[in-house]
């Protein structure tokens, strides 16, 4: 249901409330890290700040949970091998090579052994491939894919598998929209008509 945000300390306290009701019941806990305003039925949805397009009359809200705080910047309230299932789409972009590198090591300590984080994220060598012209040098270069886009970080497959598997995941699969290698998979939404629909965004599971 909706409710105002309290301070971190509060809003921490709530996730970890939540993760602990969900494991007595026997519930998959199934979290959605920087959901914006694409807030998920049956995961735990986490962000730095109330997206401005939810509205406290949003219907959601009956069947979903959000918990505001700065994630990728800090560890979670919850025990090592915790989490059933993890999935974000069009964040790991907005996130600076700290925050990535710290953001999946914290995903992978939570996770339970042989389960999966599904990340959908901008494709940076299909969009460099696509809009920018090399050859012209600096002024060929596409850097509205930053400026435009707000984009901090974007990886490639060979960057995102190196990064993941530094941390520790065991194995990362790259497949297709909608074809997420985990029992919990979700919907993904993007890339949206701004991209190439196959191309423009890599969709990955990391294994744990």
């Amino acid at each position: 249901m909706w409710r105002t945000p309290g301070a971190v300390e509060e809003e921490l306290a709530l996730f970890a409330k939540k993760v602990a009701e969900l494991d007595r019941a026997g519930s998959p806990v199934k979290i959605y890290p920087g959901c914006g305003d694409t807030i998920a039925s049956g995961f735990l949805n986490l962000d730095r700040k109330v997206h401005p397009n939810l509205r406290p009359d949003d219907a959601r809200w009956k069947a979903c949970d959000l918990f505001v705080f700065p994630f990728a910047n800090m560890a979670w309230p919850l025990a090592d091998n915790s989490c059933d299932y993890i999935f974000h789409e069009d964040l790991l972009e907005h996130l600076n090579q700290k925050e990535q590198i710290g953001f999946l090591a914290e995903t992978l300590r939570v996770l339970k052994p042989g389960e999966w984080h599904r990340i959908n994220t901008p494709s940076l060598v299909d969009s460099m491939r696509r809009h920018s012209r090399f050859a012209e040098g600096f002024k060929g270069v596409y850097f509205q894919e930053w400026d435009k886009h707000g984009h901090v970080s974007l990886v490639s497959p060979a960057s995102l598998t190196e990064m993941a598997k530094l941390v520790g995941y065991r194995e990362v699969f790259f497949n297709l929209k909608n074809r997420g290698m985990s029992a919990y998979r979700y919907v993904d939404c993007r890339p949206g008509p701004d991209r190439d629909p196959t191309f423009g965004n890599l969709f990955a599971d990391l294994l744990k």
